[in-house]
Formats: structure tokens, C-alpha cells, sequence
């Protein structure tokens, strides 16, 4: 009887294909896993930055709401800025000494929105500081 030769034979050329296969599958999951974490980022940029948008109408719109106070002498109109701004909920607290109404807005994970205004003569008021504090920072004070 005739002995056959099996037609299964690894050589060198199969090995470097099965290490080839290999090499590309590794690389194919690293670039998927990084694709995957850039969009998470992405996403946490979008939500962060949309927060502060929020929180900067919101800001816009309490300062045109203040300035149906512009009439009133400084420490009448701060009093009653900070009076509408307590009820609203919003911590305000008026400095009569420097005439400057400080309040701050939650921006969510984008921090907190703190905004100071300085209240000139006839009831005017102008912004002296317009910032967003990041959470890191208000946990260290």
C-alpha cells in the first residue's frame, strides 16, 4: 500500500502569515479602543461646554432683568438687586462699602460662574468680573 503525504504543511511562509494576522488584529483594537476614547472626550467637552453657555445666559439674562434698577441711588438699587436675586434663589450678597454685588451661578460640571458688579451713580452698574471658576479650584478654598 502507497503512503500519502498530507497536503497540511507548516512552513515558514504560514507562520508569517499567522503573525501578520496577529499584528494587524493588536493594531485594530488599539485604534478602536483610542477612537473610543476620543469621542468620551469629545462628549465631556460638548456637555462642559454647554453648561457654561447656560450658566452665561442665564448671567445675561439676570443682568437685563437688574437694569430696570438703573433709576435708584447705588445703595437702594444694590439692596434691591440682592433682594431679587435671594428670592430667585440665587446667593447674592451686596457690599455697601465698595457698592459691588457679587453672585455666582452654577455651571455644572464646568464649575460655577461668579460675576461682580460695581454700581455707579443714578443705579448704573458695570461688570468687574465675569469668570468661571472650575470645580478644582472651589474645592481648595
Amino acid at each position: 500500500m502507497k503512503y500519502k503525504k498530507g497536503s497540511l504543511a507548516v512552513g515558514f511562509p504560514t507562520v508569517i502569515n499567522i503573525l501578520l494576522l496577529l499584528i494587524f488584529s493588536c493594531v485594530s483594537m488599539l485604534s478602536l479602543s483610542h477612537a473610543r476614547s476620543d469621542l468620551m472626550t469629545s462628549k465631556h467637552s460638548i456637555e462642559i461646554s454647554n453648561a457654561y453657555y447656560k450658566a452665561d445666559t442665564k448671567g445675561q439674562q439676570i443682568l437685563g432683568m437688574l437694569s430696570a434698577y438703573s433709576g435708584y441711588a447705588p445703595d437702594t438699587a444694590g439692596h434691591e438687586m440682592e433682594n431679587i436675586l435671594n428670592e430667585q434663589g440665587i446667593a447674592a450678597i451686596y457690599e455697601k462699602a465698595s457698592q459691588v454685588l457679587s453672585f455666582t451661578l452654577p455651571a455644572d460640571e464646568a464649575g460655577t460662574l461668579q460675576i461682580d458688579i460695581h454700581i455707579i451713580s443714578s443705579g448704573q452698574f458695570e461688570v468687574t468680573k465675569w469668570q468661571l471658576i472650575p470645580p478644582e479650584s472651589e474645592q481648595s478654598s
